[in-house]
């Protein structure tokens, strides 16, 4: 139990959302029915005559790059085009993707005029048969011959009028520049030499249609030389996925390469959706040659009878470890355990010993009133663990997922949280959401678990342009810092984040360098230490945000080791790498060395997301222990998941070195605040966890916890009380209001994020136009984060500083009143019958000691109100 337990918010009043003002800025206009016809006629035509011939479908077929039936159709338009979903289905369209478009995208010269500031292009994607096609066709004449509307089709002139392209999917497609440039690191010199690949089918609801692409696509591997691996069909509501795995000659996809469009090629089989490398879920090695130290003292052991709260999707952990005896269970639902020789199983025994004792040399504790559930699914070799390579692993983590917490007798009923500290090889995220990401926003809103991912390691070295190692060291630290944030900007598009840490239901964690203990070695010639000097500063190695959407990612950075660098010259510039095999600096970890038991220190994004596991799980076991906000209640998985999500970003804080960085981007940027923040986003997210917020409140402050449901275009008041003796007082004071949901997602719709969730003053509108309440009743102003990139996540937090000295007064039983609002983010893709479950964190903080406790105060007023209610 804590000194100062964290308050529970009283149910909320449920209302309805406040409704802002409509979007009125002006639109491109399209080229009009002339124009477009001038455009597209022949397209059109060409369709025409082909179904007033005999055997259409056969003679469409035979152009391999032209619009035929059961070919993937792309719309490309101007704008979004709203309810076209519902239109395309009128005519027996099925919308297999809305997208938008990237901002490289060129708009036709024809359709370029004065407001085309305003466009946003968007890709829809569709699987038209011959009779959705002759129906289309129909449209378009009617469109032509300026007809009136059908009822519901709408939008199908909406479209006509803002079309910029229609075309087939095709190649260019389904094989993106980043699977071309991995796939290129994979061929060998020899072309009979095999090369896995992974083809993602369409996934259309129609099973049928699907087991027929599968069918073609095995056809045409084999034709081509190659074969069948595996094949995977995941059919959930919400989520489908079908895949197929194969080997293929290096000559065969080497040809692919170099022409994507042969006809008989692999990239223009009709069903396919994407030609990708394999999906392989690594952990890099993580190696000592030191002599083994199994100096574990007296360690405290765990409570058997403690429940299992969370899941390790991993390698294979020493359950017998003496730091982990007791504290995980094993279950091998893949037949992996067997493929993992125990001298190997470093990285799940790291992962375990951090989530279970933390820093074995700084902390051991065992972790509060819960175990550990580990089920491998990577298979541990010298090198690191990896995914084996025979099997889908999107296929692999579902199912591991489906015996932890679906059916009969589950494997975890209790656990709320699964970390995930595996990043998959040569995933960096390029603005397509992965299947792994789609599967864990799925599992996470369907079941109400929350993801722990890693922000991924980036192994590439950072090359410092025209620096010399001498004139490096020589340099002062800010210096050097300021060299190493220079590089990552200039390489941020190489070292984003590693699949699955892009999705949107999950806490993705990034790593800030530092250690929990004192250096073991002086410093070797030709290293580097950043550590020291004001603030926190993010790993080298970490993977850079942002997330899907522009959403912030990482949400927060955690203790993850001191990553010390390696200098070296790399011609006129300037290398730094991070060692692997080393042991000055890290945090302490359970592993095995030379076949015994022993601890040493590792580094990285795993070692920070099993830290934040811990924090989250030590959290959980606060709330509901005797005098905490929950005594008495049994939490469900939800809710256990949304707090701790809710209270985790609430308790991340922007070290003082991060808001200087602001301050620097700000400037070089020429006054842009929003590409500023988002820079400091990219490395620190909301900011730096601070544990102990997580548990209590701070020392001159206040926290507030609560949940509710709501659904479209609902809210819910909570009101916040207001301690009495701070009124008019001349007081520092600042203010975190954090949500946090798992929003309902649709890989269909271009806002693939159906839910969006927002706290406004009671009296404000969604856009911040104060209508009643001035400064949320403390005269209080936004910092840091502005309200447009809290957006777009599924998290929502908002840090408020005091405006002036003075806080106002108001009345002994005054209230603020804080209104949290659900829209639709999708233009129509959120139910209304959809509920939403949330939770809220409030904390409210003074700068300095006071002769009085807010904290008191509000519980006091808290009590008094349950009476009243009572």
């Amino acid at each position: 139990m804590t000194d100062r337990p964290i308050l529970r918010l009283p149910n909320p009043e449920l209302t309805v959302r406040l409704t802002g003002v409509p979007d009125r800025r002006r639109r491109p206009r399209g080229a009009g029915r002339q124009g477009q016809d001038a455009r597209f006629g022949e397209a059109f035509r060409r369709l025409e005559e082909a179904f007033q011939g005999d055997a259409p479908d056969v003679l469409l077929r035979q152009d391999p790059t032209g619009i035929a039936p059961e070919r993937a159709l792309v719309f490309e338009t101007l704008l979004p085009i709203q309810n076209f979903q519902k239109a395309a289905a009128r005519i027996g369209f099925e919308l297999l993707i809305e997208d938008r478009l990237d901002d490289t995208y060129e708009i036709p010269d024809e359709l370029v005029d004065e407001y085309v500031g305003a466009a946003a292009p968007t890709l829809y994607a569709t699987m038209p048969s011959a009779a959705d096609l002759q129906r289309m066709l129909q449209l378009w004449r009617a469109y032509q011959n300026d007809e009136e509307k059908p009822y519901g089709l709408a939008p199908w002139w909406k479209l006509f009028d803002m079309l910029a392209d229609i075309r087939p999917w095709g190649p260019q497609d389904r094989l993106t520049p980043q699977a071309q440039a991995e796939l290129l690191k994979q061929l060998s010199e020899d072309d009979a030499e095999p090369v896995r690949l992974e083809l993602e089918i369409w996934p259309t609801a129609n099973q049928a249609q699907r087991n027929r692409w599968q069918n073609d696509t095995r056809a045409r591997v084999e034709a081509l030389g190659g074969q069948v691996v595996r094949t995977s069909s995941i059919n959930l509501d919400g989520f489908i996925y079908e895949a197929v795995l194969i080997d293929m000659p290096s000559g065969a996809v080497r040809a692919m390469l170099e022409n994507p469009f042969a006809p008989n090629g692999l990239a223009t089989i009709d069903g396919l959706q994407f030609v990708l490398p394999q999906t392989i879920g690594q952990s890099l090695p993580d190696l000592s040659d030191d002599e083994p130290d199994a100096d574990f003292g007296a360690l405290t052991q765990f409570d058997a009878n403690a429940p299992v709260r969370a899941v390790l999707l991993d390698g294979t952990p020493i359950a017998g470890h003496p730091a982990l005896n007791g504290g995980v269970d094993i279950e091998d639902v893949h037949d992996l355990v067997p493929l993992s020789q125990v001298q190997h199983r470093r990285h799940a025994t790291s992962m375990a010993s951090l989530i279970l004792r933390g820093d074995l040399v700084a902390d051991g504790a065992p972790l509060s009133g819960a175990r550990l559930l580990a089920i491998p699914v990577l298979v541990d070799g010298a090198d690191g663990a990896s995914s084996p390579n025979d099997q889908l692993f999107v296929d692999l983590v579902h199912v591991a997922l489906t015996r932890a917490f679906l059916g009969d007798e589950p494997l975890a009923p209790d656990a709320f949280i699964v970390n995930f500290s595996i990043g998959v090889r040569g995933s960096h995220f390029a603005g397509r959401i992965s299947s792994l990401a789609r599967l864990l926003d799925w599992w996470a809103e369907n079941q109400g678990i929350l993801f722990m991912v890693s922000a991924g390691n980036v192994p590439d070295d950072l090359v410092i342009p025209n620096m010399r190692v001498l004139d490096f060291e020589d340099a002062d630290q800010d210096a050097q810092k300021a060299h190493i944030e220079a590089a990552l900007r200039g390489a941020r598009h190489d070292r984003t984040l590693l699949a699955p840490a892009e999705a949107v239901n999950v806490v993705t964690v990034g790593a800030a360098s530092h250690d929990l203990t004192d250096p073991t070695l002086p410093l070797p010639a030709g290293m580097v230490s950043l550590e020291g000097g004001e603030g926190v500063r993010t790993a080298v190695s970490s993977g850079l945000g942002l997330g899907a959407f522009r959403s912030i990612k990482p949400d927060y950075v955690h203790t993850g080791g001191e990553h010390e660098l390696r200098m070296s010259p790399a011609g006129a510039h300037l290398r730094l790498t991070v060692p692997n095999q080393y042991q000055r600096s890290g945090l302490y970890a359970a592993t095995v060395q030379r076949g015994a038991p022993s601890k040493y220190r590792v580094r990285g994004t795993s070692c920070s997301n099993a830290l934040a596991t811990r924090a989250h799980v030590n959290a959980a076991t606060e709330l509901m222990v005797e005098d905490g906000p929950f005594d008495g209640v049994d939490l469900g998985r939800r809710d256990l998941a949304l707090i701790t999500k809710a209270l985790s970003v609430n308790a991340a804080r922007w070290p003082e070195n991060a808001t200087a960085y602001y301050e620097a981007e700000r400037a070089r940027l020429n006054g842009n605040h929003s590409s500023a923040r988002e820079e400091v986003c990219r490395h620190f997210g909301h900011g730096v966890l601070n544990e102990d917020f997580m548990r209590e409140a701070p020392d001159y402050g206040a926290t507030l916890v609560g949940t509710a449901t709501i659904r479209k275009d609902g809210a819910a008041l909570f009101d916040v009380p207001l301690p009495p003796s701070l009124a008019g007082e001349r007081l520092g004071r600042s203010m975190w209001v954090t949500i946090a949901w798992f929003s309902p997602v649709l890989a269909t719709r271009a806002r693939y994020r159906l839910a969006l969730l927002e706290a406004v003053p009671h009296g404000t509108d969604l856009f911040g136009d104060l209508i009643e309440d001035q400064g949320w009743s403390l005269d209080m102003r936004a910092r840091e984060l502005d309200a447009n990139i809290i957006k777009r996540g599924t998290v929502w937090s908002r840090r408020l500083i005091h405006s002036g000295p003075i806080v106002p007064r108001y009345a002994e039983d005054a209230v603020l009143p804080i209104r949290v609002q659900c829209r639709d983010n999708s233009g129509g893709g959120l139910s209304p019958d959809e509920e939403i479950r949330f939770a809220i964190a409030v904390t409210l903080e003074l700068e300095a000691e006071t002769q009085f406790d807010i904290r008191d105060e509000i519980e006091e007023a808290l009590r008094v109100r349950l009476q009243r209610a009572g």
